[in-house]
């Protein structure tokens, strides 16, 4: 018996030890992001040209708030080079567009005029031509920069957006899953490795009514949505590098379908890792109970409607949801209104900083650093918040004393079972 009991506490004591590595095992997944930063990168639109690129002393002041960056484009890339015979390839032209039928609309009667809806919002992109190979150029360029200044910064690339094309965008998912390929093979394996946490997914909503469908009760067929199907495939791709997958859709109007396509994304799937709402409100002062609306949405780590019910009645996923702060310094110098709706920002969610994730929105490189003083006040986390921070860490941090302390409690068990036993044998 006394044999018996020593191989059991052996086996408990290799389970303790191996569900402690185990759970760090999955490398940077795990991580969140307390202190993010969006830095705009690549084409600005159809006419601009590319964003202005910072200047090393813009990184540096940056470098001195956080190491934590979200790389977003936002024009839409519409070609990409196919790596099989080297030839450049459109996603959306015109003929593509005559061809849509109405397997994806959400009202069939309107395939016809939505064809010209598309051929006229799509027109920009299919003229510009631009190539997903130019932003990973682009990005990749910015984010070794980065790494240059600093070797322990945190990266999240992007996958370009296809904004306004509902229907449609499932024809993306291809070229962005060749995304997140071509991001690693540019950068340099240690890069990678310990740099890249992972990516953002930019399309900032899942809109339906009369453009697409979208199947409450079927969130493992997509809820038959093309945006959900391409969010998958690059969720697939991207997790199978084991990297975290980021998403910051807007909220807007909390009791529209829009938002409720939203919480049901976040509640009944787990394809993304992390869920950063925008309260919208700094830009829109219509939206006053938004802050709040989110600040619940996080503190009970699920969507939730206004009244505080969670979308989809409740959540199965584990996707953590965090909220974004927006600024931007053009509104803040018009005068107190834009000062007053931040503050409110400040005000929700200063006590859940270094507990949920979060990034910051403020607009262009040169907008970002005249607003720094103020992400740094509220990234400057009081005593409260770095308990908390220091209590939360990072997921894959987290994981380690959770599983030993599961393990503890097999182990306790076994023993308590063991003196049992004994007691019995005796």
């Amino acid at each position: 018996m006394k044999r018996i009991i020593s191989v059991l506490l052996a086996a408990c004591m290799i389970t303790v030890l191996f569900s402690g590595c185990n759970s760090n095992s999955s490398g940077l997944r795990k991580e969140q992001m307390y202190k993010g930063l969006l830095l705009y990168v690549g084409y600005w639109g159809y006419s601009n040209g590319k964003y202005p690129e910072p200047t090393d002393e813009q990184l540096k002041q940056i470098l001195e708030v956080t190491d934590e960056f979200v790389l977003v484009p936002t024009a839409v890339y519409n070609c990409y080079t196919d790596k099989l015979t080297g030839e450049e390839k459109q996603i959306l032209n015109n003929d593509i567009i005559d061809s849509m039928t109405t397997e994806w609309i959400g009202r069939p009667s309107s395939l016809e005029s939505l064809k010209v809806t598309y051929k006229n919002i799509a027109s920009s992109s299919i003229l510009a031509g631009y190539n997903i190979s130019d932003y990973v150029e682009d990005a990749t360029k910015l984010g070794n920069r980065l790494v240059e200044l600093d070797p322990d910064v945190k990266l999240w690339y992007s996958v370009p957006g296809a904004a306004q094309l509902t229907a449609l965008t499932y024809l993306f998912a291809d070229s962005w899953v060749q995304v997140v390929d071509e991001v690693k093979e540019a950068l340099e394996p240690e890069v990678w490795e310990n740099n890249v946490y992972g990516f953002y997914y930019s399309d900032e909503d899942v809109v339906t009514g009369e453009y697409a469908k979208f199947d409450e009760d079927k969130p493992e067929e997509n809820f038959n949505n093309p945006d959900v199907y391409a969010m998958r495939q690059v969720s697939d791709k991207v997790h199978s590098y084991d990297k975290s997958f980021l998403w910051i859709p807007y909220s807007s109007d909390t009791n529209g379908r829009t938002y409720e396509n939203l919480g049901y994304v976040a509640n009944k799937t787990d394809i993304f890792d992390m869920i950063l709402i925008q309260p919208s409100y700094f830009f829109d002062a219509s939206l006053k109970n938004n802050p709040q609306i989110i600040k619940n949405c996080v503190e009970k780590q699920a969507v939730v409607r206004e009244d505080g019910e969670i979308i989809g009645e409740t959540k199965t996923s584990d996707t953590v949801i965090g909220w974004e702060m927006e600024i931007d310094a053009t509104d803040i110098k018009k005068g107190s209104a834009a000062e007053t709706r931040y503050q409110a920002y400040v005000d929700a969610f200063k006590d859940l900083r270094g507990v949920y994730p979060t990034a910051y929105y403020a607009s262009i490189i040169t907008e970002t650093v005249d607003v720094l003083d103020k992400i740094s006040e509220f990234y400057s986390f009081d005593k409260a918040g770095e308990k908390s921070s220091a209590a939360s860490a990072s997921g894959s941090q987290i994981i380690v004393p959770v599983a030993i302390a599961g393990g503890a409690v097999i182990l306790i068990a076994v023993s308590v079972t063991a003196v049992l036993l004994i007691k019995k044998r005796k």
